[in-house]
């Protein structure tokens, strides 16, 4: 078991550890430590700095964690939340991780508009230029962001994308400060995009959700009138995680941030007529907030 308690550690460090810090956490004597991690490096669990000799996860265990969200307890749950949303709104919905500075779509929903959004599965959409890629640095841990700042220029995918490390680092601090992200054209020329957090039991942000449409006929401003109901849908999802929306937010440092604004409340009623539940949102002021308590369905 040593070595799942080994993963474990990673992936909550935040950071690369080192052998030291991994045997003195684990309990471990240090030869033993270097063993395994070894072994796990040779699987391809965890990956060691050939610089700093420090370890981080692998891409195997995100690989494994990327195959748990999909195919995980809350997917169906999500799925459902994703196609209301996309059904009520009109336009598609993606469920995104970051993995390796490259934006990973998990899971999404086309738009039921004529006009819609070809974005071909396995389509790599790089972190700078995305809304979801942009809200996941901005929430993410400082090591990565700082990492992923390193490596200005970045490739300029429009006129609108952003190039240099330090507009993107004041983007990454907008973000911060609103709780949301916006791809103002920066991908896909006439596409734009909008993006919140989706969060685990800890509050840590760990996905985002986001609404993508054509500028022509669903441009930015009209897509900012629904980041209500997009981010009642997130924290529906993030219910499933164990989060509630009377918990404090964390912030990409791991502080507690405590809002005084109005909170989402949201409400999952059961079927009625054979047709799929449907969040109901309703905004109540900041002294009065609820947590978040998803009903059964029933047939």
């Amino acid at each position: 078991m040593s070595w799942q308690y080994r993963s474990i550690h990673l992936a909550h460090s935040g950071e690369r550890v080192s052998l030291a810090d991994l045997s003195r956490n684990l309990l471990l004597p240090k030869a033993t430590s270097h063993r395994l991690a070894t072994m796990l490096e040779r699987e391809g669990f965890i990956d060691k700095d050939p610089v700093t000799l420090r370890y981080s996860l692998g891409s195997h265990f995100e690989n494994m964690a990327l195959i748990a969200l999909r195919n995980g307890a809350t997917a169906n749950l999500r799925r459902r939340l994703m196609e209301e949303l996309a059904e009520r709104i009109g336009v598609r919905t993606n469920f995104a991780v970051l993995k390796s500075g490259k934006l990973m779509l998990v899971e999404w929903v086309e738009s039921v508009s004529l006009i819609r959004i070809d974005l071909k599965p396995g389509t790599q959409v790089p972190a700078h230029c995305s809304a979801s890629g942009k809200l996941l640095l901005a929430f993410g841990p400082d090591a990565v962001r700082e990492q992923f700042l390193k490596g200005a220029p970045y490739k300029a995918l429009t006129s609108a994308t952003i190039t240099s490390s330090r507009a993107l680092a004041r983007e990454l601090a907008l973000i911060r400060r609103q709780g949301f992200a916006e791809d103002r054209q920066e991908f896909l020329p006439g596409v734009c995009c909008l993006a919140v957090p989706v969060r685990n039991a800890g509050g840590d942000v760990v996905a985002g959700l986001a609404l993508m449409a054509p500028e022509m006929s669903f441009p930015l401003k009209q897509v900012r009138r629904h980041l209500p109901e997009l981010q009642a849908c997130a924290d529906a999802i993030s219910a499933g995680y164990g989060w509630r929306p009377s918990q404090p937010r964390r912030d990409a440092a791991g502080a507690v941030r405590s809002t005084k604004r109005s909170t989402v409340e949201i409400e999952i009623r059961g079927r009625r007529g054979g047709r799929p539940a449907k969040p109901l949102v309703r905004r109540r002021p900041a002294h009065r907030r609820s947590n978040l308590k998803p009903g059964r369905s029933s047939s």
